[in-house]
């Protein structure tokens, strides 16, 4: 019998995907495995550390926090990703505080290895530029969202993504580990309260039903 081949680990970084198979397994090498518990924090927002990280397993959180406290949820961080690499570019303070949302897997190499990567191999770079772009324009999305609508709007459409996402975005399908009405108001510049209010009226109005971290979507229209 002929043993399955190993799938590739890293296959889903768009980042490596340009890399042969002996860059891959030497860029692998150099990474320093690491394991983080829920709600431990991985780097801190104006910390001077630079390296870069690389979701093996789990999911996390990157939050702004501005001076008074208040803490707006920039974007969740899934297996496939990185994140840390603008740090490692320009040597600057961290621009958002990362923590881990459940148990996860990492793989951390500094700043100054990273950059030799970049250097050495021509398809990382590329890579990286078009992750940027990619990210910049989810960022402008994000933000014209923010300016030109209301709270309904703009939770309605948060967990429309959500729901693509997961690929539950149909009549019964079901947002499993869904966040809490306090994670939404982070996402959307809200209040808890107003997003309670909007979750409130689309149930009532029979476009989805809400349980404790679980979200039953009724009518996609």
């Amino acid at each position: 019998m002929i043993a399955a081949p190993r799938p590739n680990p890293v296959a889903h970084f768009s980042l490596l995907a340009g890399l042969s198979p002996h860059e891959l397994a030497s860029f692998l090498s150099e990474l320093r495995k690491v394991r983080v518990e829920a709600g431990q924090i991985v780097i801190i927002q104006n910390e001077w550390t630079n390296q870069v990280y690389f979701v093996f397993s789990g999911r996390l959180l990157g939050q702004l926090n501005s001076e008074n406290g208040r803490g707006i949820s920039f974007t969740q961080i899934s297996a496939g990703n990185y994140f840390g690499e603008l740090a490692a570019l320009d040597d600057s303070p961290r621009s958002i505080t990362v923590s881990a949302i459940e148990k996860s897997q990492l793989g951390v190499m500094s700043g100054r290895d990273f950059r030799r990567w970049l250097t050495r191999v021509p398809a990382l770079p590329l890579a990286l530029v078009s992750d940027l772009a990619v990210r910049n324009r989810q960022l402008t999305e994000r933000i014209h969202g923010l300016v030109a609508h209301d709270v309904d709007k703009r939770v309605r459409s948060y967990l429309t993504r959500l729901a693509l996402n997961s690929g539950a975005f149909n009549v019964g399908g079901v947002l499993e580990r869904a966040p809490s009405h306090e994670e939404i108001a982070t996402f959307v510049g809200a209040n808890r309260e107003a997003v309670s209010r909007v979750i409130s009226r689309l149930a009532c109005e029979g476009i989805l039903e809400s349980g404790r971290r679980r979200i039953i979507i009724r009518n996609v229209d």
